[in-house]
């Protein structure tokens, strides 16, 4: 892939492959992670339209915010767009990415062709809420999550046979500072407090999530899938939160046939 490396005009990192083909479709990365978790993603379509940028505080893009919302990182998708004038997008969003997607949907659904959101929250439970709560509090006391979150991803046979995937997320879990990952995992872990309303979600949606989800359930995206009218969900099979990577064949392929 002719992946070209950009910042723009507000120093935030992205790459970007022009086929000629319209429209762009734009993958936002998961909290902590970077526009690198898409490797799988980037091989497959090489020949295609495909955007990957970095989240403000988060890999090569601009940091240093102390408060993130959603408002702010659907600002920062906005100001993206609009520099590089393109008209409609497709947006694919992962986890917090997912999150992002429906935020800036809710704003500026006139923008969106295609809608694809992998391993979302939707309505999590108190007990829900407050383990990703008791996560933010270790990171906050200094303690690594970085192990855990690995578990929570992939399968432990996955990891045994792939042991660089293993290394590759925690390398890149690990090399996060805090003071730019805490404010962003803070609205990850408040988001069921800034519900979204969905009635102009009209655009073509799949809402797709792995059968063994502890974090972004089955029945969350089925309750998801009910509130978006124009929504296919798919439940991708042996995965976990990490299933554009473990199960990248399968994933990758419900894209393709889904945006083209």
């Amino acid at each position: 892939m002719n992946l070209i490396n950009h910042k723009d005009s507000f120093g935030n990192f992205y790459q970007l492959n022009k086929s000629g083909e319209s429209p762009t479709t734009i993958f936002i990365h998961g909290v902590g992670l970077d526009h690198s978790m898409w490797y799988p993603q980037k091989d497959f379509f090489y020949n295609k339209s495909v955007l990957f940028y970095d989240l403000i505080n988060h890999g090569q893009s601009t940091g240093g915010f102390k408060e993130l919302s959603f408002d702010i990182y659907s600002e920062q998708l906005l100001n993206l767009i609009n520099e590089l004038k393109l008209k409609k997008i497709n947006l694919v969003g992962f986890s917090i990415g997912a999150l992002i997607a429906q935020h800036f949907t809710e704003k500026f659904y006139n923008k969106i062709n295609k809608l694809v959101l992998i391993g979302s929250v939707f309505q999590r439970s108190t007990s829900q809420i407050e383990k990703v709560q008791s996560r933010y509090n270790q990171a906050l006391n200094g303690s690594s999550i970085t192990n855990n979150s690995i578990k929570r991803w992939f399968s432990e046979n996955y990891l045994k046979i792939n042991p660089q995937v293993h290394d590759f997320f925690y390398d890149l879990l690990e090399k996060k500072s805090n003071h730019n990952f805490l404010p962003a995992y803070k609205i990850f872990v408040d988001s069921d407090k800034y519900p979204i309303n969905y009635n102009n979600f009209t655009m073509p949606t799949l809402i797709m999530t792995g059968e063994h989800e502890v974090g972004s359930t089955v029945l969350m995206n089925e309750g998801l899938s009910k509130e978006i009218k124009n929504s296919t969900l798919y439940i991708i099979k042996n995965a976990k939160h990490g299933a554009t990577i473990e199960q990248a064949e399968d994933v990758n392929n419900q894209l393709n046939k889904f945006l083209y």
